[in-house]
C-alpha cells in the first residue's frame, strides 16, 4: 500500500468515525424519545437502561452507518479538493479512480463486516431487546393506568377512580368498556 493511500483511508476513517459517533448518539436519544414511555416512572436501575440501550444499539447501525460513510466520504474529498490535494495528485499523474481506489476496497470490506453483523448481531440484540422490554412493561403494569382518566389497555378502556397498595397494584371505582368491532353489521 502505497503512503497516498494510507493518507486517504486515514483521512476517511478519522472522519468517518467523528460522524459515526455523533449520528449515533444522536440515533441513541431519538430511541429512547421513542421509548420513553416505557421507561419513565419504573423505578429502573442504571444497569437496566444501560441493557436496554446496548440492546438497542445494533439497530440503529443499519441506518447510521450509510450516513456516516456518505458524510465522511463528502467531507474527506471536500477537505481533499479545499486544500488542493486533488490538484497535486493530478499534478504528479494520479487520476481520481486511482485516488479511490483502496477507499473503495475499504468501504467494501465495511460492507461485508456489516453484513454479517446485519445478520448475526441485530436479530439476537432485537431478540434480547424485545424481550427487556417486555419485562420493563410488566415491572410495574399499574404505571400504565393514570387515576381519572380513561386508559387503552388492549381491546377495552379502564378508568379509574383511586390506587393503591406499595406499587399502585390495587385499583378502586374501576370503570371498563370493551370495544365492539362487530357494529352491528349483520
Amino acid at each position: 500500500m502505497k503512503i497516498l493511500d494510507k493518507y486517504i483511508i486515514k483521512s476517511f476513517m478519522i472522519t468517518f468515525t467523528t460522524v459515526f459517533v455523533i449520528l449515533f448518539f444522536i440515533f441513541v436519544l431519538q430511541g429512547i424519545w421513542l421509548f420513553i414511555a416505557e421507561l419513565a416512572g419504573k423505578d429502573l436501575d442504571l444497569f437496566t437502561i444501560f441493557k436496554f440501550l446496548t440492546f438497542y444499539a445494533p439497530t440503529i447501525v443499519p441506518m447510521v452507518l450509510p450516513l456516516s460513510v456518505l458524510l465522511a466520504a463528502i467531507m474527506t474529498f471536500g477537505s481533499f479538493a479545499e486544500n488542493y490535494e486533488f490538484a497535486a495528485m493530478k499534478s504528479s499523474g494520479i487520476s481520481l479512480q486511482r485516488a479511490m481506489k483502496m477507499l473503495t476496497i475499504t468501504i467494501g470490506i465495511l460492507a461485508l463486516v456489516s453484513f454479517f453483523f446485519a445478520n448475526n448481531v441485530i436479530p439476537d440484540a432485537q431478540f434480547r431487546f424485545i424481550n427487556l422490554r417486555k419485562d420493563i412493561v410488566q415491572q410495574k403494569p399499574a404505571m400504565a393506568i393514570v387515576e381519572g382518566q380513561f386508559n387503552t389497555i388492549g381491546t377495552s378502556n379502564i378508568k379509574v377512580d383511586k390506587k393503591t397498595g406499595d406499587n399502585g397494584e390495587f385499583l378502586e371505582g374501576v370503570t371498563m368498556h370493551v370495544k365492539n368491532n362487530n357494529m352491528g353489521l349483520g
